[in-house]
């Protein structure tokens, strides 16, 4: 008899939920709109309906599914099974999501960080499998990451360890959405590289972007587009990009001596326009005990991470 648990991806902007096999085979999916505005009644609401989504969709009883894992955003009491306040949730002040969940679907529950949860993810199904010292980073609007040491996730004392993309490469650095100033996520996130075009931009630095950008917000994706082109401001900003993720990869080899490294996230779809560089300045920079050893790869498990990350943590309930 096949066995099955349900992963959940909890984001700000949309919630996607898998029926997932022990080899972290995506049997159905479905994906729907969080509707975070709405608060968190209605966010829970649209996680429940996607369940019993799924589980029709997959034309099976519910007595068949083993536990529920969830990824959401933190921070959270992760032993609590308790979220509380993440930005892109508006009022989520200490929701006990796990006892709801308990309480509607009867079913072993399990709640992570989704960076955390990715990670394990990645680790099990994915780039890192079979390896016992291992991070997984995603870059994309912020840099978020999971870490797994001697094989098990490292979660910390509440569930919130390895928020890399707040660690400090710059004191003096520009404000991060945390509040804090010269974040790691400040300086190499996607928002932080259109951030980097507009300042230019504003300061009068000639560029194709406008014209690719139009009426729209400077995204990554245009920066990228521009320097496709040949344009040399955007070429600058990418290896900029590179040098600041190379900056803090550094740091994160001195401080988790892994054997892998696994990035994903939206950056990652340019990966061939960032990777010399982030690797070379890694390469400088970090320990070379701890260079000599580790490998930086392209994670493999690309947008459904999160969901199978959660399906993972549902197996580990178990």
């Amino acid at each position: 008899m096949a066995r099955y648990v349900i992963g959940i991806d909890l984001g700000g902007t949309k919630i996607a939920t898998g029926l997932i096999n022990e080899r972290g085979e995506i049997i159905k999916k479905v994906t729907m709109p969080t509707l975070a505005a709405e608060g968190p009644k209605t966010v829970i609401a649209q996680v429940k309906v996607s369940v019993y989504e799924v589980i029709k969709k997959a034309s099976i009883d519910i007595n068949e599914i083993l536990a529920i894992g969830v990824g959401a955003p933190g921070p959270m009491d992760v032993e609590k099974g308790v979220i509380k306040n993440p930005p892109n949730l508006q009022g989520w002040d200490d929701i006990p999501l796990h006892n709801i969940l308990l309480d509607e679907f009867k079913l072993p529950i399990g709640l992570e960080n989704d960076a955390n949860a990715a990670a394990l993810g990645e680790n099990l199904y994915g780039s890192g499998k079979g390896i016992d010292n291992f991070m997984y980073i995603t870059i994309s609007t912020g840099i978020g990451g999971g870490v797994v040491v001697d094989g098990k996730l490292f979660k910390g004392a509440n569930g919130n360890a390895a928020e890399i993309g707040h660690s400090t490469i710059n004191f003096e650095g520009p404000l991060c959405g945390c509040g804090n100033k010269g974040c790691w996520a400040a300086y190499a996130s996607g928002s932080a590289l259109a951030r980097f075009a507009r300042e230019g931009i504003k300061n009068g630095q000639k560029t194709v972007i406008k014209d690719i950008v139009g009426d729209e917000n400077i995204k990554a994706e245009h920066i990228f587009a521009a320097a496709k082109q040949g344009d040399d401001y955007a070429i600058e900003l990418i290896g900029r990009e590179g040098y600041f993720l190379g900056v803090g990869l550094a740091n994160m080899v001195n401080i988790f001596n892994p054997e892998c490294i696994a990035i994903g996230g939206g950056l990652t779809h340019e990966w061939d326009m960032f990777y010399d560089r982030m690797l070379y300045v890694m390469k400088e920079k970090a320990l070379k005990a701890n260079v000599e050893i580790v490998k930086v790869v392209k994670a493999t498990l690309g947008s459904d991470v999160g969901m199978i990350g959660a399906a993972a943590v549902a197996w580990n309930v178990l």
